[in-house]
């Protein structure tokens, strides 16, 4: 199957700073949140990257997602509010998520999400997802 190449969708970037005593904490909550959905994801995505950055205790998820409607679905889930929630509290530092517009389309992304203190996310404690 040839790669995607996508230019009519949004896309996200989201590093996560993970504490090194948290690590497989870290690993098996993301692993329960992204495995129990990946058949769904394979429908509902453009592509999806999980991995690690330079920094070893840096994960980075990459995502495009078909339309905003399942993105703002999957972000009041329960499930998804609880999962990130515990993913916060294994990190040292708020999640910066990076969004990025289509080149073949409009720039309401930056608008649904500013910058900032995110508004779609739950915090743990005083660590949250920061958008930039």
């Amino acid at each position: 199957m040839p790669a995607p190449i996508v230019t009519h969708a949004n896309a996200f970037v989201s590093r996560w700073s993970v504490k090194p005593e948290k690590r497989e904490e870290f690993i098996a909550a993301f692993n329960a949140l992204w495995q129990g959905a990946a058949d769904q994801m394979a429908e509902v995505t453009n592509f999806v990257f999980y991995g690690w950055g330079r920094d070893e205790n840096e994960f980075v998820a990459i995502e495009s997602w078909k339309s905003e409607e399942i993105v703002a679905m999957v972000r009041q889930s329960e499930g998804f509010k609880t999962a990130v929630t515990h993913l916060l509290s294994c990190s040292s530092k708020p999640m910066v998520m990076e969004v990025y517009s289509p080149w073949e389309g409009a720039r309401s992304v930056f608008d649904i999400y500013p910058a900032g203190p995110s508004q779609v996310h739950p915090a743990s404690g005083a660590i949250n997802a920061v958008f930039v």
